[in-house]
């Protein structure tokens, strides 16, 4: 006798992946479980992906202190391999013969620390307009995924990068906004489960970082007590389930065989091949002042945590992930306080860190802004950091107000410090595009390719770059 294995509500999701492991996620139905219930009931199996034979069936923890989802940590594995995997769920701790056959086929591919070149999607800023009702009211958002996951599966990328706002908590604006637990949960069950996104997502190795959307606008611009005490624990809660927990952001235990505790930051490090990664938190550690010295993006821990992250193995490419813009800037009157122009003098502090580190290959990857361009930044003593701003993966049409255009960019032209100090030269020598778009960014010994599709899957040669370090 067989039990058919169920397909997860959510998932499942790939999520970190090194060099011999990988976090794989999975939620239940909703409300399958109560608060407090934690069953064995989720069933992975996997396998190299020209072999034959699967693994035996391993049984992991789905848990109702969150919203009946878990996340199993598979160890051994090979570096620099591809791996197929099934995964579901079954409503008994027993062990059964079990029957995957209308459990869909997954992949994700373990890190070559030696590898000469990493590859990743990337982009930031899917908006869905969600009703009233919760609802989310059509596909088009889910659209881009489709061509996301096409070109993924002929490349065969090492990983997927989203740079916040992968959903929108306040799609408009306060009317019908996200409040409570439920609210948040059921947005994220009812965006993450859309069919190309969740096919991409199976498919692909992927790291998430939350902007403000994820709670509301401009975050924490219009906090209050409220707020500070429901609106946002419930919208944390809901990132820490659907996007943290299979990010390097939650803590695995010293055997590194499951997650240990919640995670207590939401930045995080990893490796690609010859790429180091730094996933900034620029939204949860915000400290607003009136006093312009004394506004801070990230924390002094976060901010000294960057600097370590340069000064180790500096001959690596090292990118930095921000979900907001460094540079350029905005001209006036369109110029305002959420990016990194309203954080000058943090902004100074980082940039003159990577001037005086001896890493020489710097990029910043950020979104936000509901275009695409690369940008450049010459510091003075001549090194370069190079910015690609990839946003929005979906953005309505009657929005369009609200994205960049090249008008509102103030370049070429100097950017400033906290006290008015020069830092460097910005140029922006591409085309900046406003529509729906995504992106592949390739990093190798020789330089990065930064290439830009549109919404399908169309190559935007005047906004793509090549540079070399």
């Amino acid at each position: 006798m067989s039990r058919m294995v169920n397909r997860f509500a959510v998932g499942p999701i790939v999520g970190e992946a090194g060099a011999t492991h990988v976090r794989l996620f999975g939620s239940l139905p909703a409300n399958t479980l109560n608060s407090g219930e934690k069953c064995q009931w989720g069933r992975v199996r996997w396998r190299e992906e020209r072999d034959k034979d699967w693994s035996p069936a391993r049984r992991f923890r789905v848990n109702g202190n969150f919203d009946g989802s878990g996340v199993v940590v598979l160890n051994g594995l090979q570096p620099g391999t591809r791996y197929q995997f099934q995964a579901g769920w079954i409503s008994s701790e027993e062990e059964f013969a079990l029957d995957w056959q209308h459990i869909e086929t997954g992949f994700f591919s373990t890190n070559d620390p030696q590898a000469r070149r990493t590859r990743l999607l990337f982009g930031s800023c899917c908006y869905r307009f969600v009703g009233l009702d919760g609802k989310i009211q059509d596909d088009r958002a889910d659209k881009i995924f489709a061509e996301m996951s096409s070109l993924a599966e002929q490349e065969k990328p090492d990983f997927v990068l989203f740079g916040g706002d992968q959903v929108y908590a306040d799609s408009m604006h306060s009317l019908g906004a996200a409040e409570n637990r439920d609210d948040f949960l059921s947005l994220y069950r009812e965006s993450f489960s859309q069919p190309h996104l969740a096919r991409l997502l199976r498919e692909s190795g992927s790291y998430m970082i939350l902007d403000d959307h994820e709670i509301e606008n401009n975050w924490p611009a219009r906090a209050d007590a409220s707020r500070w005490t429901s609106k946002y624990p419930a919208a944390i809660k809901a990132y820490q389930i659907y996007q943290a927990s299979h990010s390097p952001a939650a803590p695995l235990n010293g055997a590194g065989t499951w997650l240990d505790r919640d995670p207590d930051k939401f930045w995080y490090c990893f490796s690609r091949g010859p790429a180091d990664f730094f996933v900034m938190d620029v939204r949860t550690e915000r400290v607003l002042s009136r006093w312009p010295w004394q506004r801070q993006m990230i924390s002094e821990a976060q901010e000294s945590a960057f600097r370590r992250w340069l000064e180790t193995e500096p001959g690596r490419i090292k990118v930095l992930v921000s979900s907001v813009v460094m540079f350029p800037e905005q001209r006036r009157p369109f110029r305002g306080k959420d990016a990194w122009e309203g954080f000058r003098h943090q902004r100074q502090r980082l940039l003159q860190a990577m001037a005086d580190s001896p890493a020489e290959k710097l990029v910043v990857l950020s979104g936000d802004v509901h275009a695409s361009l690369y940008a450049n930044l010459t510091l003075k003593g001549g090194k370069q950091v190079h910015s690609w701003t990839c946003s929005g993966l979906f953005w309505p049409t009657a929005l369009m107000a609200f994205r960049w255009y090249r008008p509102m960019i103030r370049v070429p032209g100097l950017l400033y410090g906290g006290w008015g100090k020069p830092l460097g030269q910005v140029n922006v020598p591409g085309e900046v595009f406003s529509d729906n778009a995504f992106s592949m960014v390739s990093f190798d010994e020789q330089g990065a390719r930064f290439e830009l599709f549109d919404r399908r899957r169309r190559a935007v040669e005047a906004s793509s770059q090549q540079i070399y370090w």
